[in-house]
């Protein structure tokens, strides 16, 4: 993925030999890490496998904002929950920024519409957040001032966390893709076997669709982002995020603004334009400028916006996830990483409010999940994970799952999963129907 962060993460061999550890942590991005540090440090024999390369799959698309105002998630919660999950997420802010350099910044929430203005009067009795007028190119409703907020780079954060996992003992493999699940204490990848004590499933969309349930509960969005010159002050130092459906989001990243300015279900309409949308914002608000850089990243989401942390099924008492960051991962993933690490060392019981186990199935995805099936009676190729039909996407060149949010390169190789084996069929429907 060509995002804005500028890799300078050392690269890894491929599993070639048998090898036994205490944990095995199945991911490779900062989720993973993050469990890798927590469990190489407090002395346990860690290794790490990755099907790519470490860090620059969905950690490498992130706009890497550490804060505990995230849209407008408290107010869905009860107040035990939301006192809970706020408290976490300042306290993960606070012990990554001593760990780490980060770049602090007034983190704004605004809005151009009413009913927006509502819901942040409402957000605000957890927040407790100043009231402001933004400088932004165009007038604002209403809008909140959040301290104690940071940005930082992702592939940084992941270059750190990787020189301490090796400096504790810890191992990394790249370029290994693991397709089985763990039976008991085993795990084979191809030719090779893995003797592990635990398992933590760190793949974004858990891959493992027998138990758990993972595919009814969660689903993915795309965000597309733009990049630019900047050739003012805006922005620095500040961070702009609109709640409302169709807003826009504003990052400073050195000397660019970084745009991200839709949000979509992977898969779940025709893509027409998105990146033209963003850059239409630009040259109306900000001048005819070209962009430096554009791609779009994945997010897993959840029906009641809290991500799962826990045992992965109570069918395997030994693999545990971390998943459903619902567009907050440099946040969630620690929190996450902290309460399975703390599982394992056996310092802690399941946290009630993260656990996997949680009913969270929503109507609306059990719905696509239904049409995507339905729409195998159409002609082109189909999701090797489950099924569901794909989609092509006019702006990426990919092929995107509505259902679970694999996505596939126009001749069938997986970009991101929870898919795990080739489209078989993308090729032939992709030079038939799309002439590529």
């Amino acid at each position: 993925m060509a995002t804005i962060w500028q890799s300078n993460v050392q690269q890894f061999e491929k599993l070639d030999q048998n090898i036994s550890c205490d944990t095995t942590i199945i991911g490779g991005g900062v989720a993973g890490l993050w469990c890798a540090y927590k469990l190489a440090k407090a002395g346990q024999s860690v290794i790490v496998l990755e099907a790519k390369r470490v860090g620059l799959g969905v950690t490498a698309g992130s706009t890497a904002i550490l804060s505990f105002a995230q849209d407008i998630v408290y107010q869905t919660l009860d107040p035990d929950t939301a006192k809970k999950y706020l408290d976490d997420s300042k306290r993960a802010i606070a012990e990554i920024t001593n760990l780490v350099k980060c770049e602090k910044i007034k983190f704004h929430l605004f809005t151009t519409k009413r009913k927006g203005k509502r819901q942040l009067v409402r957000e605000n009795k957890f927040l407790k957040a100043r009231v402001v007028q933004p400088k932004l190119p165009y007038k604002t409703r209403y809008a909140l001032e959040i301290n104690n907020c940071y940005q930082l780079d992702p592939l940084k954060l992941v270059e750190w966390l990787v020189n301490q996992i090796l400096k504790n003992g810890g191992k990394i493999f790249e370029n290994t893709l693991v397709q089985n699940a763990p039976e008991e204490n085993i795990l084979r990848v191809k030719e090779h076997t893995i003797t592990s004590k635990n398992f933590i499933i760190a793949t974004h969309f858990p891959y493992i669709t027998k138990v758990g349930l993972y595919w009814l509960k969660m689903w993915q969005d795309q965000n597309y982002c733009l990049a630019f010159p900047a050739t003012d002050d805006f922005c620095k130092g500040k961070s702009y995020e609109s709640i409302d459906k169709k807003g826009f989001e504003y990052r400073r990243v050195g000397d660019k603004i970084l745009i991200d300015g839709v949000s979509v279900r992977t898969g779940k309409k025709p893509y027409r334009g998105k990146y033209k949308h963003i850059k239409n914002h630009i040259n109306k608000y900000f001048g005819n400028s070209k962009n430096s850089a554009r791609y779009s990243a994945q997010d897993c989401m959840t029906s009641d916006k809290l991500p799962y942390a826990g045992l992965y099924s109570h069918l395997m008492n030994n693999v545990y996830v971390v998943t459903g960051f619902n567009k907050w991962g440099m946040t969630n993933s620690y929190i996450t990483a902290d309460v399975v690490t703390n599982m394992i060392l056996g310092k802690a019981k399941q946290d009630n409010i993260y656990t996997p186990n949680r009913i969270g199935i929503s109507a609306s995805h059990i719905g696509n999940v239904f049409l995507a099936f339905l729409a195998k009676l159409r002609p082109g190729p189909s999701c090797p994970h489950m099924g569901c039909r794909l989609k092509w996407n006019r702006d990426d060149r990919t092929w995107d799952c509505p259902c679970h949010g694999s996505r596939f390169t126009k001749s069938g190789s997986v970009i991101s999963g929870p898919a795990t084996k080739k489209c078989t069929d993308c090729a032939s429907c992709t030079n038939k129907c799309h002439n590529v």
